[in-house]
């Protein structure tokens, strides 16, 4: 006992000497994840922005505010290059190749055209304004032209576009931007040497280079195509038989980071790129959408260390040194950026809304640009006032990201209404969406007092067919992108087709929404539900609305009213099970199961009734028997009375003469009873 108190205050000394060096991890995590959430918090808020502009906000707070905890730089940049990797992953599970393949038209040429003319614009600032040499100013103009990922994929799920066309061009378009920036990572070391000494380098070392370059990422590819779409849907089967749900997310976690690790230490590819075709080959697997949903949190945890990782890499002298150049890069990012995107986009044969959400989208710089700037400074082809501008620009372009996204509609309605190009630009189909009629049919019909059910989903299907069945004229508002069902598949529904984004207004109002009955949100995405009720109550304010939502904690995040009627996945399947117990109970006790104990059956009140409407058809029997029965008997009397004066008078006038009608009076009360109507019967 006195070894065991001796061994504890030993240990007890030991931590309280290295308590700073053994737990600056810890410490790490805890001022972090504290302060991210205060700042995130008072953003939502109070200043109607992102959380991730409060993460940011609370990494320079760690930089600014003396006495916090000490925060572990090195640590802190590892924890958001994993949940980079842990994005790309996420990214990965949503999109295939066949994605990729569909959109590669624009998302190959635009990214293209779109990095030369960033980088472009960069370089030429960089060395005439500021008189910087073709190295510095090439790498600077390099690193304004690839855009966030994390912030790109925040921003389209928080708009329900991940799933969609828009969202699909974006993500090839990152996707696109990730392959030139891991090219460019891998050939600055050959532009060091050249542009160091050119000539040290024949064209034949340059050539055999870029060679073994290309020849790396390709193998990659092809084995992760050919041997991991394979493989991965295998392994997660496997392991997923065996019904343990912590082993099937650490299979997910172990297959998704080793991928990405053996990319970049192999293959020379971004951590970031091997993950996200880590996520896709493992698309292949049924389990996929589970692998997706484990692994969240942990993308949502290093998403955050990642925000606070930018903030920490501020130096915020910069503000004060250098506005206008920090000025100048912004205006590169978010306009000359923003608006060779958008007019890329366009003139390539896509619709204008698609062409605003891109540009958009590529409005702010992010991880990549770090990325590449480090790499530049350690290659003697940059220096830290290059990361200083870098940094300074990345994180006002992503605090100013969702304004642009504010900025849509007016940048449309400026278009549309000054340009005819932009006019017949707006009014383009989406290349993916599929033809919404059938060849010949009708576009949709006129309808009033109709129900609009937004997507199209085996839930919806399933609620089709009791609409059918009531018989009920309905409308499907389905967001053009891979799940947009044949117009023949709505046939056996009666339902019509309509094409469009619930969330703009003008998909509601093709959809009728001014006639329309009732508005059905089936989605399990609250948030998207919100948003289209928003965008209806806009229009219609007193549209009946039926919303769904997963779980009862989000039932508040609806605001019900007489109006809204909100049901909750829990309540309703509560209440099936509760309708089909009882269906089960009608069966063996009849409707009412019967209700006996010791104390109550005594007494003509604890009579069974098995069938109620068997006793009321008998009650309804009875008094027309009853009535039958009181008319009979009013004649008989009538008919004794006369029968007996007629006695009397014979018997006390002496009259014999026989009545007429003397045989056909009843003789005694068996007489008298079978005149009454009442018959045995089992009824």
């Amino acid at each position: 006992m006195v070894y065991a108190k001796g061994k504890t205050l030993i240990l007890g000394s030991a931590l309280g000497m290295h308590e700073s060096d053994s737990f600056v991890l810890i410490t790490t995590l805890v001022t972090a994840f504290g302060l991210a959430l205060i700042f995130g918090y008072l953003a939502e808020r109070f200043a109607k922005m992102p959380a991730l502009v409060g993460y940011i906000l609370a990494g320079v707070c760690v930089t600014l505010v003396p006495g916090l905890p000490d925060v572990d730089r090195a640590a802190t940049q590892e924890f958001a290059e994993l949940g980079v990797m842990l994005l790309m992953f996420g990214v990965g599970l949503h999109f295939s190749i066949a994605d990729l393949m569909r959109v590669k038209k624009v998302a190959v040429t635009g990214a293209l055209l779109q990095m030369t003319c960033s980088a472009t614009a960069g370089a030429l600032l960089a060395t005439l304004a500021w008189d910087w040499s073709l190295p510095q100013a090439l790498v600077f103009g390099l690193t304004l032209s690839c855009a966030s990922t994390v912030v790109v994929m925040k921003a389209l799920e928080l708009r329900h576009y991940t799933s969609g066309a828009h969202g699909q061009v974006v993500i090839g378009w990152l996707v696109v931007q990730d392959l030139v920036s891991v090219f460019i990572m891998v050939c600055m070391p050959l532009m060091a040497q050249i542009l160091n000494s050119p000539d040290a380098l024949t064209p034949e070392a340059i050539a055999v280079s870029l060679s073994s370059t290309l020849l790396g990422v390709g193998v990659f590819v092809a084995i992760m195509l050919l041997v991991g779409r394979r493989l991965f849907p295998f392994v997660l089967r496997k392991v997923a038989e065996l019904g343990s749900r912590e082993l099937f997310t650490l299979c997910v976690l172990a297959l998704a980071i080793g991928v990405a690790y053996g990319a970049g230490v192999i293959f020379h590819v971004s951590y970031a790129l091997g993950a996200f075709f880590a996520g896709m080959v493992m698309r292949e697997s049924n389990y996929a959408h589970r692998a997706a949903v484990n692994s969240l949190p942990l993308q949502d945890a290093f998403a955050v260390l990642f925000f606070v990782s930018v903030g920490l890499l501020l130096d915020w002298h910069v503000f004060i040194e250098e506005p206008l150049a920090v000025l100048f890069v912004m205006v590169i990012i978010m306009l000359i950026t923003s608006t060779m995107s958008m007019l890329i986009v366009v003139f390539l044969g896509w619709p204008l809304q698609t062409a605003v959400i891109v540009g958009a989208c590529l409005s702010q710089i992010g991880e990549f640009s770090f990325i590449l700037a480090g790499h530049g400074i350690s290659l003697g082809l940059a220096d830290k006032e290059t990361m200083s501008l870098i940094v300074a620009a990345s994180i006002l372009t992503i605090a100013l990201n969702p304004v642009m996204f504010h900025f849509i509609p007016k940048v449309k309605f400026h278009w549309v209404t000054r340009y005819p190009f932009m006019r017949r630009a707006a009014m383009r189909e989406n290349p993916l969406s599929r033809p919404t009629v059938a060849p010949g049919a009708a576009i949709a019909p006129v309808l009033d007092n109709h129900v609009i059910v937004v997507g199209f989903n085996p839930m919806v299907k399933g609620l089709l067919t009791r609409i059918k069945a009531q018989k009920l004229p309905v409308v499907c508002l389905v967001t053009p992108d891979e799940s947009l069902p044949d117009p023949k598949e709505l046939a056996p529904y009666g339902a019509a087709l309509i094409s469009g984004d619930p969330i703009d207004p003008m998909a509601l109002i093709k959809a009728r929404v001014t006639k329309a009955k009732l508005l059905v949100l089936p989605d399990e995405n609250v948030v998207y539900n919100r948003q289209i009720l928003t965008r209806a109550r806009q229009l219609v304010p007193e549209l009946k609305v039926l919303v769904r939502v997963p779980n009862v904690d989000e039932v508040s995040d609806i605001h019900a009213d007489e109006d809204t009627c909100v049901m909750c996945d829990l309540e309703a399947t509560a209440g099936a099970m509760a309708k089909e117990i009882d269906g089960v109970f009608h069966e063996v006790h009849g409707p009412e199961a019967p209700v006996r104990t010791a104390e109550l059956d005594e007494g003509p009140q604890d009579m069974e009734v098995k069938d109620p409407g068997k006793l009321q058809k008998g009650v309804r029997l009875l008094g027309q028997q009853s009535a039958k029965g009181v008319a009979v008997c009013g004649q008989a009397i009538e008919g004794s009375a006369k029968w007996t004066g007629r006695w009397l008078r014979r018997r006390f006038n002496g009259e014999e003469e026989k009545d007429a009608s003397h045989d056909d009076q009843p003789k005694g009360l068996k007489g008298l009873l079978s005149k009454l109507p009442f018959k045995k019967s089992d009824d």
